[in-house]
C-alpha cells in the first residue's frame, strides 16, 4: 500500500468559524472531557484551546477559564434534521460574459436528476458554468490562477449591451424561485455589483443570503481544473476543505492552538539553557568584578536569580576614582595646533636673529651697556661703599665714575640698539614656550599614556637653547596633543557607558534572569497543557475518523464504480498531521501489492481524476449542505471508455438525491447514459462565430416510465438501474440495485441518507 498525500479540491480554504455541525463535534469532545479522568489543570487547557487564543494566553497566565460559550452547550445532536432550506438550480441565463453575448439561457427542473449538457470546445459550456460560480460568488477559482491580461478578458467582444449573469433558485418551503442577479459597471472583473431578488419581490444585497460561509464550505460548483489539484496540489488545503466539510474546524483549531502554546512554552523553558554557557562566556571575558560575581553565580549548583538580579541591577561605575579621573580627561583642553605653530616659529625667528647678532659691534655694546646698567645699580643700593666690587680697587666708585658711566652707556646705546632688541625677542619666546609647557595635572596618573608624554612635554622648560626648544615643542607638543585628545575621546566613551562595557552585560544578564523566572514558570505550565495536548490529539483523531468513516465509505464505493476492473484499490482516506504538515493521505494498493515499491505514479491521469472524483462528489451529500445542486464542468478528461461508463452510473445515482448539471465535449458520456438506459436530461450547447449560444434538448435517457422530473425515482429497477440482468459498465451481470453505491441496499425511492444521524450506519456521523 502506498500513500498519496492530496492537495485541494477547492482552494477556497476552510470556512469561516461557526458552531454548526463544528459545534457538534466541539460537544462531542465536551462529552468525552467530563468523562475523562483529566486532572482539572489539564482539563483547563482543553477548554482553553476550544474557546480561542485570548482563552489560552488567560490560562497560561493561571486566570480562570470561562465555561464553554452557549452556541457549544446548545448544539444539536448527531440526530438533528439535515438543511431546512436547501436550494436548487431553475435558471441560468447569460449575456455579454465570456464567451456568451446576446441572452442565452439554461432552465433546470428545480429538483434532483441529472442533467448533461454536451457541446465542442467554445461552444459557452465553461462560460455558463463560470457564470453561475460568479453570480454566487463574485469570483472563479479558475479566473484566480491565470495571469492578469487573461483575467482582464472577462466581456464578449461581440455584446457592448450590459454585462449581467441572473441565476434563478428554489428554495426549499418557498413558493416562488430567489433570484441572483451580478452585473458589471466598470472594465474590472471586479467591479460587479450583486443583488437578491426573494419570492415577494423585495431587493437585498447578496450578503442578506446568508452563504457565505455555505459557499467556501460545501461550494456546489467543481471544475476540471480543481480535480487536476485535488491528489496534486497543495496539500493543506484539502485538509482544511475537508475538516471544514466534516465539522472539524473548530476541532483542528483548536488542537493547532494547543500544540502551538506548548510548543511556546517548552521554548520558554529551555531559552535560558540554551543561552547559559554564551552568557557565561561573556562574562568571564569582562575585567568588571560584578561581571565575576555573576559568572560565580550562574555557575553555581543553584542559581541565586534574586543575587543575579542585584547585580544586573548594578550600572554604575565600577571604579569611581577612575570615573573623576574619565570626567576631568573628557574636560581636559590641550594647546591648539596653530599656537604650537606659532610658539615654534618665534622662537625659531628670535633664534636666527640672536645668532645674526652674536659677535658684532652691537653685540659688544649691549654687553658693556647691560654691565655698566648693573654697575650703576649695586652703586645706587649702596652708595657708601667706593670699592670695586669685583677687583676690590679702592675709591673707583665715586660721583665722577658714575658721569662717566652714564655717559658711555649714552654713547653705546644707539650701537647696541639691534643687538639689545634680539636678546628681547628671544627672551620673549622663551617666556612664551615655557607658558605653554603648562605642568601635568596633580589628578592625571602619571603612568598613563598621557602623563608620560605630558611629563617629557614639561621637561623642555629646562631646554635654554631656542632651537633645540622650539624642536621639543614642535615634536613632543603634536604628540602631546594627539594623544590627549584620544584619552579624552575614550573618557566619553567610558562615560557614556560608565561600566566599561558592563552596561551591555547587565543588560543581557537582567534578560536572562527574567528568561529564567518565566522559565520556571513555563516548566510548572508545560505538564499540563501537554497532558492536555496528548489528550486532545488522540480524541481529535478519534473523532477526525468517525467523521471521516462515512464519506471515506462513500468515496471508496465511488472509486469502486470508476475503476471498472482496474487492479487498483482505494483503501482509505486519513486526515493525518498537524499546522503546516497536515495533509490528507489516500492509502491506495496497485495489483494488489502493498508495499512500499508500489509507487502511486503507477496510476494514469485518468486514474487520478476518478481519484479526485472519488473524494469530492460525496461532498454534495452531505446533509448540512444547503445546496442541492453540483455544477460540474468537463469531469470526464482524460478518463477512458470504461471509467466514462462507471461515472455515468456515478452520476445518475447521485442524481437520484441531489441536482447534477455536467458540462462536456465528450459524447460518450451521454452515450454511456443512452446504452446503460440510465435517467438523465441530455442538451446541446452551439454557439456561432457572434457569440450567439442556444441549447437545444437532444432527449431523455433511462427506462420508460421514469418519475416527473425533479422526483426520486418511484421504483426500484430497470435495467438502467442494475436489476436483475442488468448490464454493468464493465459488461458483467449483477444483481442488486444502484442505490449499494451510496452505502446499501435501497428500497423504492429511499435515499441512503434519509435516516443520517437518526441510527447508527455507515453515513450516521458525515457532516454533523
Amino acid at each position: 500500500m502506498r500513500t498519496v498525500t492530496t492537495g485541494p479540491a477547492t482552494s477556497t480554504g476552510a470556512a469561516p468559524r461557526r458552531y454548526d455541525s463544528s459545534a457538534v463535534a466541539a460537544r462531542s469532545l465536551l462529552d468525552r472531557l467530563a468523562e475523562s479522568g483529566l486532572d482539572p489543570a489539564a482539563r483547563r487547557w482543553v477548554l482553553a484551546a476550544l474557546q480561542g487564543d485570548d482563552a489560552l494566553a488567560a490560562c497560561g497566565r493561571g486566570e480562570e477559564v470561562p465555561e464553554p460559550p452557549p452556541e457549544l452547550a446548545d448544539a444539536p445532536s448527531a440526530g438533528a434534521p439535515a438543511h431546512g432550506r436547501r436550494s436548487f438550480l431553475r435558471r441560468i441565463e447569460v449575456q455579454g460574459f465570456r464567451g456568451i453575448g446576446r441572452p442565452s439561457s439554461l432552465e433546470f427542473p428545480a429538483g434532483p436528476g441529472l442533467t448533461v449538457i454536451v457541446g465542442r470546445n467554445g461552444s459557452g459550456k465553461s462560460s455558463f458554468a463560470e457564470a453561475a460560480e460568479a453570480a454566487l460568488t463574485g469570483r472563479n477559482l479558475r479566473w484566480d490562477a491565470m495571469p492578469a491580461d487573461w483575467r482582464d478578458g472577462w466581456r464578449n467582444l461581440h455584446f457592448d449591451d450590459r454585462t449581467e449573469i441572473t441565476v434563478e433558485l428554489q428554495l426549499a418551503a418557498e413558493d416562488g424561485p430567489t433570484r441572483v442577479t451580478r452585473a458589471w459597471t466598470g472594465e474590472s472583473v471586479r467591479s460587479a455589483r450583486g443583488e437578491v431578488v426573494s419570492p415577494d419581490g423585495t431587493t437585498a444585497p447578496l450578503r442578506s443570503l446568508g452563504w457565505d460561509p455555505e459557499l467556501a464550505r460545501y461550494r456546489p460548483f467543481l471544475s476540471y481544473d480543481e480535480l487536476g489539484k485535488a491528489v496534486t496540489g497543495r496539500a493543506a488545503e484539502l485538509y482544511d476543505t475537508l475538516t471544514a466539510l466534516l465539522g472539524l474546524t473548530d476541532l483542528t483549531e483548536a488542537e493547532r492552538r494547543l500544540a502551538k502554546a506548548c510548543d511556546r512554552l517548552s521554548k520558554q523553558r529551555d531559552r535560558p539553557g540554551h543561552e547559559h554557557g554564551h552568557l557565561v562566556r561573556r562574562l568571564r571575558a569582562s575585567d568588571d568584578r560584578r561581571a565575576a560575581q555573576a559568572a560565580d553565580l550562574l555557575e553555581a549548583r543553584d542559581i541565586d536569580l534574586d543575587r543575579l538580579a542585584s547585580i544586573a541591577d548594578d550600572d554604575g561605575p565600577a571604579d569611581r576614582q577612575q570615573h573623576r579621573v574619565l570626567r576631568r580627561l573628557r574636560r581636559l583642553s590641550v594647546p591648539e595646533r596653530g599656537l604650537i605653530g606659532d610658539v615654534v616659529n618665534e622662537l625659531r625667528g628670535a633664534a636666527m636673529e640672536l645668532a645674526m647678532a652674536a659677535g658684532t659691534k652691537g653685540d659688544r655694546a649691549r654687553g658693556i651697556v647691560e654691565l655698566l646698567n648693573r654697575a650703576l645699580e649695586h652703586r645706587e643700593r649702596h652708595p657708601s661703599e667706593t670699592d670695586c666690587p669685583t677687583c676690590g680697587t679702592a675709591g673707583v666708585f665715586g660721583a665722577d665714575w658714575e658721569r662717566r658711566a652714564r655717559a658711555e652707556i649714552k654713547a653705546l646705546q644707539p650701537v647696541a640698539a639691534n643687538a639689545a632688541a634680539a636678546y628681547e625677542r628671544a627672551d620673549n619666546a622663551r617666556d612664551q614656550a615655557r607658558f605653554l609647557m603648562a605642568p601635568m595635572p596633580s589628578w592625571l596618573p602619571p603612568d598613563s599614556e598621557l602623563g608620560r608624554v605630558w611629563a617629557e612635554w614639561e621637561a623642555g622648560a629646562e631646554i635654554a637653547d631656542l632651537t633645540q626648544l622650539a624642536e621639543h615643542i614642535e615634536t613632543v607638543g603634536r604628540r602631546l596633543r594627539s594623544t590627549a585628545i584620544a584619552a579624552r575621546k575614550a573618557a566619553g566613551e567610558k562615560l557614556d557607558d560608565p561600566g566599561d562595557g558592563w552596561g551591555e552585560l547587565a543588560e543581557q544578564l537582567g534578560a536572562w534572569v527574567r528568561d529564567a523566572r518565566a522559565a520556571n514558570a513555563a516548566s510548572e505550565t508545560l505538564g499540563p497543557a501537554e497532558r492536555a495536548l496528548e489528550w486532545l490529539a488522540g480524541i481529535a483523531k478519534e473523532i477526525r475518523a468517525e467523521r471521516l468513516r462515512p464519506l471515506a465509505s462513500h468515496a471508496e464505493q465511488v472509486w469502486h464504480r470508476l475503476r471498472q476492473e482496474r487492479r487498483i484499490d482505494l483503501e482509505a482516506l486519513r486526515l493525518v498531521g498537524r499546522g503546516a504538515r497536515r495533509r490528507v493521505a489516500v492509502d491506495v494498493a496497485v495489483d494488489g501489492s502493498e508495499n512500499e515499491g508500489n509507487a502511486p505514479g503507477l496510476l494514469s491521469q485518468g486514474e487520478f481524476q476518478a481519484l479526485a472524483l472519488s473524494i469530492c462528489l460525496p461532498r454534495t451529500m452531505v446533509p448540512d449542505n444547503p445546496f442541492g445542486f453540483l455544477v460540474l464542468d468537463d469531469p470526464v478528461q482524460a478518463m477512458d471508455t470504461e471509467t466514462v461508463e462507471g461515472l455515468a452510473a456515478v452520476l445518475a445515482e447521485v442524481g437520484r438525491h441531489r441536482q447534477l448539471i455536467v458540462f462536456t465535449h465528450d459524447t460518450r458520456l451521454p452515450d454511456a447514459l443512452h446504452r446503460l438506459g440510465l435517467p438523465s436530461d441530455i442538451r446541446r450547447i452551439q454557439r456561432d462565430a457572434t457569440s450567439n449560444v442556444w441549447v437545444a434538448e437532444s432527449g431523455r435517457t433511462g427506462p420508460a416510465g421514469t418519475p416527473a422530473e425533479g422526483a426520486p425515482p418511484a421504483g426500484g429497477g430497470g435495467a438502467g438501474y442494475g436489476g436483475a440482468g442488468s448490464r454493468t459498465p464493465s459488461g458483467s451481470t449483477e444483481s442488486g440495485h444502484a442505490g449499494d453505491l451510496l452505502g446499501g441496499a435501497a428500497g423504492a425511492g429511499s435515499d441512503p441518507w434519509r435516516d443520517y444521524g437518526s441510527q447508527p450506519g455507515p453515513f450516521s456521523d458525515l457532516g454533523r
